[in-house]
C-alpha cells in the first residue's frame, strides 16, 4: 500500500443502512423493529464517533504539518448529529409516523453530508499525513474501547 492510499477509511454505510432500515420499519409502523434498529444504529455510531474524537482526531492534530481546522468542524458536526439523535430518541416514542419519518430523513441527510466530508476530504488527507504512524495508530484504533467514552452516552435510547 502506498503512503497516499486512504488506509483510514471508515465503514459509514453501516449507520446509513441501519437508519434506512429503521425508516422502512416506521413506514409500515413496525415500532418494535424501528426502536431496535435505531438503538443498534446509536450503539455503532457511539463507537464510531468516540474512536474518531479520542484517537484519530488527536493523532491528526498532533501532527505538526497537519492543517488545523478540519477536526474542529468535524467535531461540531458530531455534536449536531448527537443533538439530532437525542431529539430522534424522543420523537420516535410519539409513534407519529409522518413526524418520525420527517425527522429520520433530516438525520439521514446530516449524517450522509458528514460522512461524505470525512471520506472525500478529511480521511484521505489524514491518511497521507499520518502514514508514518500507520502501524501505531492502526493498533490504537483496533484496541479502542468506546465503553469508556461519553459520546452519545447522554442519549438514552
Amino acid at each position: 500500500m502506498s503512503s497516499t492510499e486512504n488506509w483510514l477509511i471508515h465503514e459509514h454505510s453501516l449507520y446509513e443502512d441501519l437508519l434506512s432500515q429503521c425508516t422502512e420499519a416506521v413506514e409500515i409502523e413496525d415500532w418494535k423493529t424501528a426502536d431496535l434498529l435505531f438503538k443498534r444504529m446509536v450503539t455503532h455510531l457511539k463507537q464510531h464517533m468516540a474512536l474518531e474524537e479520542e484517537v484519530l482526531y488527536p493523532a491528526y492534530e498532533a501532527a505538526s504539518h497537519a492543517p488545523q481546522g478540519p477536526t474542529g468542524a468535524l467535531r461540531e458536526e458530531h455534536d449536531h448529529i448527537v443533538r439530532l439523535i437525542m431529539d430522534m430518541a424522543r420523537v420516535i416514542k410519539t409513534r407519529n409516523s409522518d413526524y418520525v419519518l420527517e425527522c429520520l430523513t433530516h438525520l439521514e441527510k446530516q449524517m450522509i453530508k458528514h460522512h461524505e466530508k470525512e471520506e472525500d476530504l478529511f480521511l484521505p488527507m489524514a491518511s497521507h499525513i499520518l502514514d508514518a504512524k500507520r502501524e501505531e495508530l492502526s493498533q490504537q484504533l483496533t484496541e479502542f474501547d468506546a465503553s469508556k467514552s461519553g459520546k452519545i452516552g447522554r442519549a438514552h435510547v
